[in-house]
């Protein structure tokens, strides 16, 4: 089937950030960007708008007091945390035009999202808005190499969920390249930060990471997070108690410990059952 770069240059339907959120972040990174028209471009989009404020207002951002227009919410968090927020935003349409195996991959994106952001409050160095969009998106190759050749991608999830192999096992016997490669590739035409891309195509091996590109922490957050979430069930048909998410590259990396375990299993399931709702 060729590489990873063929298949995504050659795939008829690469996921598009929709175009209010693309411009947004672009402008969110031009210095030479106002407030007032930023706050006008978003509220073109109203969904995208309701959903921006929603989750500016979570538990995610810990905000002093309640964001109530957008303009409020760009000075209060920030050009850097808005452009995290609209992506967050605008996740739920990427994965929402397809059907039940990409919701699935939708309830395991958002939690995703919500352990990466618990495991983050006790990690210095890692901003806790990057981590939380890097959840989202980490699996967003699973979602090309299933929209674009679903019938193999099919096979995968068959010997996936029979517990036979784990997916980047089973995507490279069917494709020959796994959804790592694929999702780095998909976030760098978005034109995301270059450390969450290659955070999100090493997030099954953090160590093989290029140390110039400052993402291993980052990716070692994102396998952690992956198997916390998997171990919980979700985005899968049932719970495998048997994972121990300590057993990886990533719980070393940040130095995680076992009697850490307990304490950030109950803080995920808190915030996750407490905010699901905000991406619904």
């Amino acid at each position: 089937m060729g590489s990873a770069q063929d298949f995504v240059d050659n795939a008829n339907e690469i996921p598009v950030m929709p175009p209010v959120a693309a411009e947004v972040m672009r402008k969110a990174e031009d210095p030479d960007s106002d407030l007032p028209s930023l706050a006008q471009l978003i509220a073109r989009d109203a969904s995208l708008a309701i959903r921006v404020l929603k989750i500016a207002n979570s538990s995610f951002y810990s905000m002093p007091r309640k964001i109530e227009t957008i303009q409020q919410g760009i000075v209060l968090l920030g050009f850097s945390t808005l452009r995290s927020v609209v992506v967050a935003a605008a996740m739920k349409d990427v994965f929402s035009r397809f059907g039940l195996a990409e919701r699935l991959l939708w309830e395991h994106a958002i939690a995703c999202g919500v352990a990466c952001s618990v495991v983050t409050e006790n990690i210095s160095g890692i901003p806790k808005d990057q981590a939380f969009v890097g959840g989202l998106v980490h699996d967003m190759g699973k979602l090309v190499m299933h929209s674009q050749a679903e019938p193999q991608y099919q096979e995968v999830m068959r010997v996936v969920y029979a517990g036979e192999k784990e997916s980047v096992e089973a995507e490279q016997d069917v494709f020959g390249f796994d959804h790592t490669e694929v999702g780095e590739l998909v976030l760098r035409k978005w034109q995301l930060p270059d450390r969450l891309s290659a955070a999100v195509g090493a997030h099954h091996n953090p160590n093989d990471i290029d140390e110039a590109t400052e993402g291993k922490p980052l990716a070692a957050v994102f396998q952690f997070a992956d198997l916390l979430c998997i171990r919980e069930g979700l985005g899968r048909r049932t719970p495998n108690p048997d994972i121990n998410p300590l057993d990886c590259e990533g719980a070393e990396i940040l130095g995680i410990k076992d009697h850490d375990l307990d304490d950030l299993i109950a803080r995920f399931s808190e915030t996750y059952d407490k905010e699901r709702e905000v991406f619904g």
